[in-house]
């Protein structure tokens, strides 16, 4: 009887919880208090922009969000600000350049903005978990956003309908490994460059990526602007900006949180049979560690198991304690079980030293241990020899 309600207690219980995060509306802002200052001109060679931090102490994950192409930081604050309200740092440039954008040096912008920001004396000094870093972009600065991302490796990217600009961003993509969520709207005048979609699955690392049904250019931006509605196939609507907002904010909790409930909306099964969104792609390769290097990460930033090393051999050989009696290979005169052994385990990476053995010699000079076996073998013939006639005595 115990059991039964025991049983029923926990199914109960783990009902109650799924329910809570089936419910959850990641395009609402979510219950952290924030506050919204300027970032100061020059920064990082911005020309300004804003910076949203949670108001309580602690470190946090940062995100830099950056604007398309004759935008501005006012044109992604919204979606900043309902990142932060989930426990994020984020910090959202002006770039320079206005209509005549450099790519590459907004790129590097970003890249400073990881670099420096956490040190910086603004309200985000010693409020950063540089750890776990996370980056999203729209339009042109999707392009500024993988050409940071191929470098500064974040532990997830976000583009909404991000352009090309002679193939700099379809090089720089082919080079991520980390998570990329790509958000893509119906083609226009202002997102037909390069023809991006046509690229969006030959990331190194895992992808995932989605047409939001209906929408415009326009819906990757917060701020209206009447020139972008009227270039970009019409103006941004509030409906379908939600599903930008639910699916990249439910990414980076994943991604730089861990949060599997999260995770679970951004499943396959899950997005396919959301109406607001088609032409699905869900797959990749294995992650990356952020902050360069492959260390074998699941897409949920969870480190698993790293293939770039022998699973087999951790560099301590198991079976040769250095010797004769406990190697199972050659016999002393080839195998003393240092770091000359030629049994068949190196005991490191590379081949060259063996950190199981006796020995404190390198490969090729004479090995003390042969030595040192051959004087115990007689010392303990003596000892034989001399009880055995004791015993004759």
């Amino acid at each position: 009887m115990r059991s039964t309600v025991l049983f029923f207690g926990l199914a109960t219980a783990c009902a109650i919880s799924w329910a809570g995060s089936a419910s959850a509306d990641y395009s609402a802002k979510g219950s952290v208090a924030t506050t919204t200052t300027n970032l100061k001109a020059g920064f990082g060679g911005a020309t300004g922009g804003k910076l949203v931090v949670p108001n309580a102490p602690g470190t946090y994950p940062l995100i830099v969000a950056s604007h398309g192409f004759s935008a501005n930081a006012d044109n992604q604050v919204g979606w900043a600000e309902l990142f932060a309200s989930y426990g994020f740092v984020v910090v959202a440039p002006t770039f320079p350049g206005g209509f005549s954008p450099d790519h590459v040096k907004n790129g590097v912008i970003i890249k400073t903005l990881v670099a420096d920001l956490d040190a910086a004396d603004t309200p985000a000094k010693g409020k950063i978990d540089k750890t776990k870093i996370g980056l999203e972009g729209h339009s042109a600065g999707g392009l500024a956003t993988t050409l940071a991302a191929a470098e500064v490796v974040p532990a997830a990217t976000v583009l909404f309908d991000p352009v090309d600009n002679g193939g700099l961003g379809k090089a720089a993509y082919a080079k991520l490994c980390a998570p990329v969520l790509s958000f893509f709207a119906g083609p226009s005048s202002c997102n037909s460059s390069a023809g991006w979609f046509d690229f969006r699955t030959t990331s190194k690392g895992p992808t995932t990526s989605f047409r939001v049904k209906g929408s415009t250019h326009c819906d990757g931006e917060n701020a209206p602007r009447s020139l972008c509605g009227l270039t970009c196939g019409g103006a941004a609507d509030p409906t379908r900006q939600k599903v930008y907002g639910r699916y990249a904010t439910a990414f980076f909790l994943a991604n730089l949180k861990g949060d599997s409930a999260a995770a679970a909306t951004l499943t396959n099964t899950v997005l396919s049979a959301d109406g607001e969104i088609g032409e699905v792609s869900v797959g990749g390769g294995p992650s990356c560690t952020p902050g360069g290097g492959d260390a074998g990460v699941s897409d949920t930033g969870v480190p698993t198991t790293d293939t770039g090393v022998p699973t087999g051999d951790t560099g301590t050989p198991t079976s040769d304690t250095g010797t004769p009696t406990s190697d199972t290979g050659p016999l002393p005169t080839t195998d003393s079980g240092g770091a000359g052994d030629a049994g068949g385990d190196s005991g490191s990476l590379d081949g060259t030293t063996d950190a199981g053995g006796c020995s404190c010699t390198s490969p090729g000079t004479s090995t003390p241990a042969q030595g040192l076996l051959a004087v115990g073998l007689g010392l303990a013939a003596l000892v034989l020899g001399r009880a055995r006639r004791s015993r004759r005595d």
